[in-house]
């Protein structure tokens, strides 16, 4: 059976492409404080719903920045940690953290057309962020399976 593929497009932060499985969350995140270990990318802020959880490698669909002008720095460590997100996806990016996307040389986009992003976007889809030209594929389910090699006519 054929995955479902959904095309989004939004508003371009922090220019780039990356793909990967996606983390999605409707809460705002501080980036800083105690709220993700910069060693882990784990979200350890009591209470958050993805509490935790390892944002590392991920696609990272949220709300928004709550928390001091430090987030752009914690948004740098953990990437530069390597246990930060590969791409970020907002509903409405904060100066904050849109910096730090850009200071780490993530890929990041907000404002998406078709609607809040949690709401088209779940934990577990494969998503591919091209946020040079605006554009964000969907797979829904996980990674598109790829054929298996040798499997093609001659």
């Amino acid at each position: 059976m054929a995955s479902k593929t959904v095309i989004l497009t939004g508003r371009t932060i922090s220019n780039g492409q990356a793909e990967g499985e996606a983390l999605v969350t409707r809460e705002p995140v501080a980036w800083y404080n105690n709220a993700i270990d910069d060693t882990t990318g784990v979200i350890i802020k009591n209470g958050h719903e993805l509490e935790g959880m390892s944002l590392a490698n991920k696609i990272f669909v949220f709300d928004t920045d709550i928390g001091s002008t430090g987030g752009a720095l914690g948004v740098y460590n953990k990437v530069k940690n390597g246990v930060g997100p590969s791409a970020m996806i907002y509903r409405e990016a904060h100066p904050i953290s849109a910096s730090g996307a850009v200071y780490a040389g993530i890929p990041a986009m907000d404002r998406i057309n078709e609607g809040v992003p949690w709401e088209i976007i779940e934990s577990g889809d494969w998503v591919k962020v091209d946020a040079t030209h605006g554009r964000i594929e969907v797979t829904k389910g996980g990674k598109p399976s790829e054929p298996a090699s040798g499997d093609s006519d001659r």
